[in-house]
């Protein structure tokens, strides 16, 4: 069968349909030029809805794999170079065992908010079909109307006013940040959080600049520890590493106050504030005012999908012109299509309708943690529990290297895996579980193998009630 789909995979069934299709492409079922069944016949084929199978041909035809043309079967692109698969050794086919990949408990900056699949191909077609205006050209920030409905989100959902001039699209939080390295110079010595998220940090030697830890405590960065020779401080003040705690007022004061003496530029990484938990989300660092430079990073793979490769900067007005340099000579990497599209979900409240719902799903989520996770890691010998007051996140201090490594084990036994963070206890390591990223499904199969994991780890008590932070 193609379309050999599974529900128990932790995969998404239209990933799932669309690995096949490529997988068919790469083994010579298919061949350039060839049709594919129609979404409905595809659908019967692989027993999910006609809208799961759309949504893969979508990404499909975004990627070039397949050709859609209205009235005209949907094919194998004509023009796709098939890459031959590399031997077998000996002639015979290698028996390689697959493993299942582990379910992710690590942080990330996907979360639940994602715009369901109608929304989203109802503002991709409207955007496919709105013609290019006459003699329009190429602008390096973006398709004016995204960046206009990028300022009226930030008003309406952080009460931050924008100019949009000051807006410019990007290929996502790596890629944004990459373009605001390249319009400060070369050999810059970059501050980011000690312990912090490894995302974006792993971005900066890429560019040929110097990584500075800069020690951090529960309210983030400690200023007074900062080293004034940074050229720039990369930082998540609306939701701090590694279990989503968020930056004091009085922290924030004094880091803008000290960037502004020091001359550093602030580069606020602020992928996920609309999602916080029960409370409203903080005004970016540039909404503080001061004397400092400081640079918003977007993205719009929290709020509408972690597979978008789209975002947004917010400069301040010195460095708007040294963006659109860079911005120019490498080029726009996201389609004026798809930025037409995104504009049409901001403007039509698509995505305050999908943060509403996003809320109510961390709320119900919250409940399901308190109620049958955290007892169950009570019980881990020698482990004390903090639990972000801000979303669904659990860190878990250990008195000793040996124990965290047991509990990962066990998780992994399970088919889960979190992330490590070494030196967050006295003497000992953590670890930190999120519970915001994961679909519904992978979500009801976390809970009972967090579950299993600590009754596998051992029976004797922990350490007490868990800390909220």
């Amino acid at each position: 069968m193609l379309y050999d789909v599974s529900f128990s995979s932790p995969l998404p069934l239209p990933a799932q349909i669309a690995a096949a299709v490529r997988a068919a492409v790469a083994d010579g079922v298919l061949q350039p030029g060839d049709e594919v069944p129609s979404t409905r016949a595809a659908a019967q084929q692989a027993g999910v809805s006609r809208g799961t199978v759309v949504t893969a041909y979508d990404q499909l035809v975004s990627e070039g794999y397949l050709l859609a043309a209205q009235g005209a079967p949907t094919r194998v692109h004509p023009d796709l170079r098939v890459v031959a698969a590399a031997p077998s050794v000996g002639g015979q086919e290698r028996n390689v065992e697959k493993r299942k990949p582990l379910l992710s408990l690590r942080p990330t900056g996907g979360g639940v908010g994602a715009v369901s699949a109608t929304a989203w191909r109802r503002a991709w077609r409207e955007a496919s079909a709105e013609p290019a205006a006459p003699g329009q050209r190429f602008d390096p920030a973006g398709e004016p109307e995204l960046r206009d409905a990028i300022a009226e989100h930030l008003r309406l959902a952080r009460g931050v006013t924008v100019d949009p001039a000051r807006v410019v699209v990007t290929g996502g939080s790596r890629e944004g940040l990459l373009l605001i390295l390249m319009s400060l110079g070369k050999g810059l010595r970059v501050g980011v959080e000690d312990p912090g998220h490894p995302g974006l940090r792993r971005v900066i030697p890429l560019a040929g600049h110097e990584v500075v830890g800069c020690r951090t405590d529960a309210d983030g960065v400690v200023v007074s520890e900062l080293d004034p020779a940074l050229d720039a401080l990369l930082v998540t003040p609306a939701h701090l590493y590694p279990i989503g705690g968020v930056m004091p007022a009085a922290r924030r004061a004094a880091l803008i106050e000290w960037a502004g003496e020091t001359g550093t530029v602030l580069i606020e990484d602020d992928f996920s504030a609309e999602l916080r938990y029960r409370i409203s989300p903080h005004p970016p660092l540039a909404a503080l005012g001061g004397v400092a430079e400081v640079v918003t990073l977007g993205t719009f793979s929290t709020l509408l999908s972690k597979e978008l490769a789209a975002g947004y900067v917010v400069a301040p007005p010195g460095a708007v012109s040294s963006l659109h340099d860079v911005r120019r000579t490498l080029g726009m990497p996201v389609s004026a299509v798809t930025q037409r599209a995104i504009a049409g979900l901001l403007r039509g409240g698509a995505v305050r309708r999908t943060t509403r719902a996003a809320h109510a799903v961390v709320t119900r989520r919250r409940g399901v943690v308190e109620r049958d996770v955290l007892p169950a890691l009570r019980t881990v010998p020698g482990v004390e529990l903090r639990v972000s007051a801000a979303g669904v996140d659990v860190q878990l201090l250990f008195d000793a290297t040996e124990q965290r490594e047991r509990f990962e084990r066990a998780l992994e036994v399970g088919g889960l895996e979190c992330a490590a963070v070494e030196s967050l206890g006295a003497g000992g390591d953590g670890v930190v579980m999120s519970f915001m990223h994961l679909t519904d499904e992978e979500f009801a199969r976390a809970v009972p193998g967090v579950q299993r994991a600590c009754t596998g780890v051992g029976e004797a008590g922990g350490s007490g009630d868990a800390v909220s932070l």
